[in-house]
């Protein structure tokens, strides 16, 4: 729920897809820092903000897990949208399931508790924290964010119900997170998960 004249982070943005999408919503006013660690994705997005024609976008090679000591505290909104198994799209990219192991899960939730953790500290009070995935395993998701909760009180969930489209309301959407499943929500599977600091 981005409004213009905003600040927002995007922490792991490419393709540009969600930056876009931002900035859009934002009316093209305000800043979207959309930041990844890989110089080839970077230039995904500089190339679908430059199509699109928006120009509050920044884009800024750097790694997630490093803290920007700069932005602690000065964002509206952070997106973590984290590195994951990806089964949540397996319809689309079946090789996934060749390309995982058990190993790989320890790893990833490694990564995607570093990097909420690091994302937090640029969220101002106040302000939103949304954590996602492109996957369906409690592990990476429910897990992830109840570990986070029970470690930083200054962060509570929100309802979500209102930024949703009325097929897909759960239960859990007042509880501040959702999971879709591809052969229940006619969509791929992901998690969305919702935060507010403290004031």
């Amino acid at each position: 729920d981005p409004k213009p004249g905003e600040t927002v982070i995007d922490v792991c943005s490419a393709p540009g897809g969600k930056a876009t999408h931002i900035a859009q919503l934002m009316k093209n006013t305000g800043l979207v820092l959309a930041r990844d660690i890989h110089p080839h994705k970077i230039k995904l997005i500089d190339e679908a903000a430059l199509r699109l024609s928006f120009d509050i976008i920044k884009t800024q090679l750097f790694d997630a897990t490093k803290l920007d000591t700069d932005l602690v505290e000065k964002a509206d909104g952070v997106l973590v949208d984290a590195p994951c198994t990806g089964l949540g799209i397996i319809r689309k990219k079946p090789d996934i399931k060749w390309a995982r192991n058990t190993n790989d899960l320890e790893e990833i939730k490694k990564l995607q508790g570093t990097i909420l953790e690091t994302a937090s500290k640029y969220v101002k009070p106040g302000g939103k924290l949304v954590y996602s995935t492109c996957t369906i395993q409690k592990e990476e998701n429910e897990d992830i964010v109840e570990s986070f909760l029970n470690k930083n009180p200054d962060f509570e969930p929100v309802d979500i119900t209102d930024c949703l489209p009325g097929n897909l309301e759960k239960e859990t959407s007042k509880n501040g997170y959702i999971q879709l499943y591809p052969n229940i929500d006619k969509t791929d599977g992901f998690f969305i998960s919702k935060m507010v600091k403290r004031s």
